[in-house]
């Protein structure tokens, strides 16, 4: 089955906001040994969670039988074009984070726009040769836009679904017209997860597992996840959602750095919570578990709508 692309401007509304209730919260968890073996499957009363300081009581949620809506964001702008032949393996492990749920899966190109997107139903002929044939953008990066875009899609999809950004740039954003401040309320509001794949010529990268670090008051902690955002939009979209990020510089890392993000994918857990606090804005998001051998990687914050 063929599927259409379609060309998008970025200025074509890719902007925030969706708002969404946030009477309940989905925190998902990844738990790594010292030597960064995942850990599936923890009890629930091993599990501290944290909202803006207040602990609350949380429950374990079962995702395993749910379909999985997965956008792939592929930049092609910049520097990005000397890492397209990366993916000639895309497809194959694309179908191992899927593997036999029910899913459906959306590509989108960008460089200093959102420029092409194309939507698969599942097993559709046409995303092979989607993922592995694109070419060279200008040489911009608009991950914000392309981030924004990504989530409004999935959360625009009805019923429940484990809604996933794959995003596959350089770390810095260049271009784009969303702002900070409206991707982290979009980031808050959602339920989707971001994990990263970072081609790595621009800087060093920060670290496989990365710890929160949305501390301090909620305001200051908002303050920092905004200037996060504008340093390194790619990394920080991670942490707000709980995903993880690896980097890569070859086709021999990008398999491997995929690898680790199925690994990931598959051994967390989702944790949920009902907050008790009820104040409109950024929530900063602690998960503690109950030993110091373990590291611990979840989503770093909230963001609540006002009440009308």
């Amino acid at each position: 089955m063929s599927s259409k692309a379609q060309s998008r401007e970025a200025d074509e509304d890719v902007s925030p906001l969706l708002r969404v209730d946030s009477a309940f919260v989905w925190v998902p968890v990844l738990v790594k040994t010292e030597n960064g073996r995942a850990l599936g499957g923890q009890d629930v009363s091993r599990f501290r969670l944290l909202d803006n300081g207040t602990p609350e009581k949380v429950t374990v949620l079962n995702t395993d039988g749910l379909p999985v809506s997965l956008v792939i964001l592929m930049q092609t702008g910049g520097s990005a074009s000397q890492f397209l032949s990366c993916y000639s393996n895309l497809p194959e492990l694309i179908g191992h984070l899927v593997g036999d749920s029910g899913h459906e899966i959306t590509l989108v190109t960008f460089d200093s726009r959102v420029e092409q997107i194309w939507h698969f139903p599942a097993r559709s002929d046409g995303v092979n040769y989607a993922l592995t044939h694109q070419h060279a953008g200008d040489n911009g990066a608009a991950i914000k836009d392309a981030v924004a875009f990504g989530v409004r899609q999935l959360q625009g999809e009805p019923g429940r679904f484990r809604r996933i950004v794959l995003l596959l740039s350089q770390g810095r954003d260049a271009g784009s017209s969303t702002s900070s401040q409206a991707l982290l309320e979009q980031l808050g509001t959602s339920s989707t997860v971001v994990y990263s794949l970072t081609f790595t010529g621009e800087q060093t990268h920060a670290g496989r597992v990365r710890k929160t670090k949305h501390s301090g008051s909620s305001e200051e902690a908002s303050e920092r996840a905004i200037r996060a955002l504008d340093d390194q939009a790619a990394e920080e979209a991670v942490s707000l959602t709980g995903g993880t990020d690896y980097p890569f510089d070859d086709r021999r890392e990008f398999n491997s750095a995929m690898l680790e993000t199925l690994s990931d994918f598959h051994d967390g857990i989702t944790l949920g919570f009902q907050p008790s606090r009820h104040d409109a804005g950024f929530h900063r998001v602690e998960v503690r578990i109950d030993s110091h051998r373990l590291r611990v990687t979840a989503r770093g914050a909230y963001w609540r709508a006002p009440s009308n």
